[in-house]
């Protein structure tokens, strides 16, 4: 690597999959957008505009559903068109751990329901998108099923290039925009700030 080398982050590094933490969503309450039909008048998506495309006219106004009881609150719960529906905290955290690779949008919520309001919510969309895994020296699922189109549909050993990633910490790949990437930098330190909401599905043997 050169120069270049010198500028990065240790390597090598550990990559994830960021998943939504099931036993996590069945402690909590889950939520309602409220004026979803709204916002997405004339939705077409783009998946690299912020929010795939969507123009938030308004915020997103949300509600949670108390229903048996639930009121312990997540950090982090998957929300539409790829994003993540985050509590203040983790937003600080990650405009800290890496403030280019996210967009944010405030979110209205409806606390009607609870005793007292609790914290603020965001809505966050993962920007950044590389080119980076290293094929020749990767073990991937590609989709087959369609001439001319180059998909990964599964990542099961993955080299990624520390030329193109250099100092991110986050991103989604190309050839599957709909997967978050995190490196451990970002996992130790979720799981420092006791973080939940996510699960992490490594992508490297």
């Amino acid at each position: 690597m050169g120069d270049q080398a010198k500028h990065l982050p240790y390597w090598p590094r550990k990559y994830f999959a960021l998943k939504p933490d099931f036993n996590a969503t069945a402690k909590a309450p889950g939520h309602q957008w409220l004026n979803r039909t709204e916002q997405m008048v004339g939705f077409y998506p783009h998946p690299d505009q912020p929010f795939r495309g969507i123009r938030f006219s308004k915020p997103p106004r949300i509600r949670f559903d108390r229903k048996r009881g639930r009121t312990t609150l997540r950090d982090a719960a998957p929300f539409a068109l790829s994003s993540w529906l985050i509590t203040d905290r983790l937003k600080l955290l990650f405009e800290r751990l890496d403030p280019e690779a996210f967009v944010f949008q405030k979110v209205e919520v409806d606390y009607s329901n609870f005793p007292e309001a609790g914290p603020d919510y965001w809505l966050v969309y993962f920007m950044r998108m590389l080119d980076c895994v290293d094929e020749e020296h990767s073990i991937i699922a590609y989709q087959d099923d369609l001439p001319g189109v180059k998909n990964y549909l599964g990542l099961i050993d993955v080299s990624m290039r520390p030329d193109i990633v250099g100092e991110a910490h986050a991103f989604r790949l190309i050839y599957a925009d709909s997967t978050l990437i995190v490196d451990d930098i970002v996992v130790a330190a979720l799981k420092a700030e006791q973080i939940q909401g996510f699960e992490f599905e490594p992508i490297q043997k």
